[in-house]
């Protein structure tokens, strides 16, 4: 878990993320504690509120459901919420690289070396090239 930060207080509507354990995507805190993918389906708390925002996620972090979790300040744009600050419209945006869909299974299918009965490999690195300092 990750150790309580000093928070100053909130003076925008504020959102709150953290990674999923499960599977570590990035997730936001939606009605009735669920996390959610999209920060569309964010609940948005007005400033007053964000000190209840933050107790309602830290119990999913005590859980173990989630981890790293922090509010992010957000505009309201159409009704919906909208990073402010680009590190929380990056997360929003989803992972910059394709992520396979069940990870476990991926690897399952792979091949294991056993390395205690492997037979040592030769090795057909170059030596380093020498060098000698100017004097």
């Amino acid at each position: 878990m990750s150790s309580p930060a000093k928070a100053k207080p909130a003076t925008a509507p504020m959102v709150f993320t953290a990674n999923r354990l499960r599977d570590g995507r990035v997730v936001w805190l939606a009605a009735a504690g669920r996390w959610v993918e999209q920060v569309a389906e964010a609940a948005v708390f007005p400033p007053e509120e964000a000190a209840a925002g933050l107790a309602l996620a830290q119990q999913d972090e005590r859980a173990q459901r989630v981890v790293g979790v922090y509010g992010a300040e957000v505009a309201l744009e159409a009704g919906r919420p909208v990073p402010v600050k680009f590190r929380e419209r990056l997360r929003a945006q989803g992972p910059s690289v394709a992520v396979a869909a069940e990870p476990r299974e991926a690897h399952a299918a792979e091949p294991r070396e056993d390395h205690a009965k492997a037979e040592p490999r030769e090795s057909h690195a170059a030596e380093p090239p020498a060098y000698r300092l100017a004097s």
